[in-house]
């Protein structure tokens, strides 16, 4: 039984050690950040039972098409108000389609979004764009570094401007690369540039496949009237890229398929798939040839799973793994923690000498680089009944952290306390704010780990790193004692620095609460006692996303607070705020 626990413990793994959370949907593991400049990532992996440390692991990196986020290109179940473009992808229902239907590795799919929400603005904004693309390429890759990883590059409509980014700063596709998928997104191929890189990674190895669909778009219309000329779209493209490749790979048999509806071209033992839909009926068929399982497709042309439980451009094949219609508050956006960045008591070395500013300077680099661990990052969600001040009720979830900032792992770390407009920098760039009085009630309501607070001397070393260090080993100790796990929703042990109407008559200004007994009750009340120039070991830094759901709606949190009617639902004092955030005095 021992071997057989220790096989399993090889075998399987999380991913946690990198700061992957369990997302709300499917129990899959993910992490979203920002990886400038302007590139959003996505990365949705199995669950930690599911991912097995043992299997290669084939990354997929899903360049986004133009106009469409990442939310959108995820899709969900219907609901009423969706808008339109939730339901024209279901990437991620087809990624746990894949998952189900081939357990041989680890299928994780990674969403890349450009800032500009497309790809061919983002690479034209600023010389060395597509350099940035090759790195962004390699970093993800290191990610899986010890999962045996291989990428395969895929793209609809204008993401193909991101793979194409790739081979321009690519004097060769690299090794690694496995697979590349072109889902209606070849419009900017170009033989004299692309053509010889494409021709020589396909000899490279026969382990290297690519994919191709399109449609006849220059015969579509749009509002009665063509849209795309004979030349400018990817059914010309995917024309030129074929008969490229047909012409300089010449041992290759190619063997072609032709009907009322469809144009296919294959080679190397389907290695090699080109899928022409014609047009005759001259319709748009740009994003069903997503939606109709492309990207299952896309995924397995070429191997024993294609055409098994499903049929391109056949019926939909993965609506059971589509997720729940009404969309979470989203999760908290750390990048992955680099595995030698700073531990805990490294950094009270660290900055053992510093002043505050120096100190804070230190920590917000550290957690803005995505030093926190891991169980600090997984998001609670909250839901209650709360009123407005119309004395109406609403059923509300809010994303809180699970306890207060802290920079290092889970086996060594530091809650860290900092001064507040350190605080609110740090909130606005992870799409959060901090709490109001009524918001650090709420949450130490429903913490099911309550501590008792521990007030050290009040003294002239309260707002020093040793005490600061000294108070976070009692909590430690209390918690431990408690027995309750690092992960789960605490308060009692820290103040919070909180947000307030005040704000905007009191510039200047510090606003702690808190400190909650475990009946309720708070040992500071609402304080503006000190300049937004003091720390000390008692604060605290609780997160909470600037998305709400109120009724099944997603909302902003901060614009909920200055709504003459929401505004109560998260705040017991009098009328809106005005401001929401703390600002240089």
């Amino acid at each position: 039984m021992e071997n057989i626990l220790l096989a399993i413990f090889l075998w399987c793994s999380s991913l946690s050690n990198q700061g992957f959370i369990t997302s709300p949907y499917f129990q899959e593991q993910e992490i979203s950040f920002v990886y400038t400049p302007g590139i959003k990532i996505h990365i949705n992996a199995p669950s930690e039972a599911e991912f097995d440390k043992s299997k290669p692991t084939k990354l997929v990196l899903y360049a986004l098409p133009n106009g469409n986020s990442t939310d959108w290109t995820i899709g969900k179940m219907p609901a009423e108000g969706d808008d339109w473009h939730y339901h024209i992808q279901h990437i991620g229902a087809q990624t746990r389609f894949i998952r189900a239907a081939n357990q041989e590795y680890n299928f994780v799919t990674i969403y890349l979004e450009a800032n500009t929400k497309s790809w061919g603005s983002w690479r034209k904004a600023e010389p060395m764009r597509d350099e940035k693309i090759k790195e962004t390429v390699e970093y993800l890759l290191s990610l899986f570094a010890e999962y045996h990883p291989h990428i395969e590059l895929n793209s609809h409509s204008g993401g193909g401007n991101f793979i194409f980014g790739f081979m321009d700063a690519n004097s060769e596709i690299p090794a690694y690369i496995k697979k590349i998928s072109f889902i209606d997104s070849n419009y900017n191929w170009d033989n004299e540039r692309y053509g010889n890189k494409l021709k020589k990674w396909l000899e490279a190895s026969p382990d290297n496949s690519l994919f191709v669909a399109c449609y006849d778009d220059a015969n579509a219309l749009l509002d009665g009237k063509p849209f795309v000329s004979r030349k400018g779209g990817t059914w010309h493209s995917t024309y030129l890229m074929q008969r490229y490749l047909k012409k300089n790979m010449k041992r290759l048999t190619w063997n072609k398929t032709e009907n009322d509806s469809i144009i296919y071209f294959t080679a190397n033992n389907r290695r090699i798939q080109f899928y022409s839909r014609k047009n005759p009926e001259r319709q748009i068929y740009h994003t069903i040839l997503v939606e109709r399982n492309g990207y299952i497709q896309s995924v397995f042309s070429g191997t024993k799973y294609e055409g098994a439980r499903y049929q391109f451009m056949g019926k939909r094949a993965y609506d059971a793994y589509r997720q729940d219609s009404i969309a979470k508050p989203h999760i908290f956006q750390f990048p992955p923690r680099n595995k030698g960045a700073v531990t805990g008591s490294g950094f009270v070395r660290q900055v053992m000498n510093m002043t505050a500013e120096e100190r804070d300077s230190v920590a917000y680099k550290e957690i803005i680089q995505g030093n926190v661990p891991t169980s600090f990052r997984q998001p609670i969600y909250l839901t209650d009944s709360l009123q407005d001040s119309k004395g109406i009720w609403h059923e509300v979830t809010l994303c809180v952290l699970s306890d207060f900032l802290a920079i290092g792992t889970d086996t060594d770390f530091l809650r860290i306390p900092m001064l507040p407009l350190t605080a609110q920098k740090l909130a606005d760039s992870f799409g959060a704010t901090l709490p109001t009085r009524k918001l650090s009630n709420l949450i130490h309501r429903h913490s099911p780990v309550k501590l008792e607070p521990q007030p050290m001397t009040p003294d002239a070393t309260m707002t020093t790193i040793p005490v600061f260090a000294r108070h976070d080993s009692i909590i430690e100790a209390a918690r431990q004692k408690a027995g309750e796990d690092l992960d789960r929703l605490i308060s009692g042990h820290k103040k919070d620095i909180v947000i307030t109407n005040r704000i905007a008559n009191e510039p200047g200004r510090l606003f702690i609460y808190g400190w909650h007994y475990p009946d309720g009750k708070p040992i500071q009340p609402l304080s503006a006692a000190h300049g937004i120039g003091y720390v000390d070991y008692s604060h605290g830094v609780r997160l909470i996303r600037d998305e709400v759901l109120v009724d099944g709606k997603l909302y902003s949190l901060k614009a909920l607070l200055q709504n003459p009617v929401f505004y109560k639902l998260f705040s017991d004092e009098t009328g809106p705020m005005t401001i929401t955030n703390y600002i240089p005095d």
